[in-house]
């Protein structure tokens, strides 16, 4: 099977207002020094906060009143910057609004599971996290998996993310951290790509627009 033809980002879908207004919220969440773009040591602060094990930046960083201190190894600011890397268009080794945006039209249009997601999995995590605690419950994903969804498809993207049981042990609404949904997203994604394995797509073509 080969498609042809690029894909152009401009006529591809688009995030939808309930979505953009979420990517609004998890960015300036990131955002802790407000200049409009997000550095490496912002990414591994909002990790820390949320709880993931990522390790540091070697110096105090505070989010929204909590002071943490956190310092990494040469592996781990590996994947820091990678994450960074993958959708740092103009290289300027920081993430603007603008390459922010694109990077989830990339994602969510790409058919391929090829796309870099190492950002898109973190973002989307935060898009349904919206108390930025940590964890997220089946109710918190609702709003934006049936926005890009829609109904037919909307029980199939729960299980996924939480598994056929959606109560805990204790019989409370069952709850997932960022490294649990970061596993099962991570693992799904690797099925994508052994499925769709040498079949040919159209490559993505992103065009600057100007940030809103």
């Amino acid at each position: 099977m080969t498609l042809t033809g690029p894909l152009d980002l401009e006529s591809a879908g688009q995030p939808t207002p309930v979505e953009h207004e979420a990517l609004k919220r998890v960015f300036n969440w990131m955002d802790t020094d407000k200049n409009g773009k997000l550095s490496l040591h912002e990414i591994s602060t909002a990790l820390a906060s949320l709880g993931h094990k990522m390790p540091k930046v070697g110096k105090i960083q505070a989010h929204l009143g909590v002071t943490k201190y956190v310092e990494y190894d040469s592996k781990s600011q590996h994947e820091l910057e990678v994450i960074i890397w993958e959708v740092d268009e103009d290289l300027d080794q920081h993430i603007s609004w603008e390459e922010f945006l694109v990077m989830y039209q990339r994602s969510i249009n790409d058919p391929t599971g090829m796309e870099p997601r190492a950002l898109f999995n973190l973002v989307q995590f935060l898009m349904y996290d919206t108390n930025f605690s940590g964890e997220i419950s089946v109710e918190q994903t609702l709003q934006i998996l049936f926005v890009r969804f829609g109904r037919e498809m909307l029980d199939q993207e729960i299980q996924a993310i939480f598994g056929e049981e959606e109560k805990g042990p204790d019989g409370q609404e069952k709850r997932i951290t960022l490294s649990e949904y970061l596993e099962k997203v991570q693992g799904r994604l690797n099925k994508q790509r052994k499925a769709r394995k040498g079949i040919n797509y159209p490559r993505i073509i992103t065009k600057k627009r100007p940030a809103s």
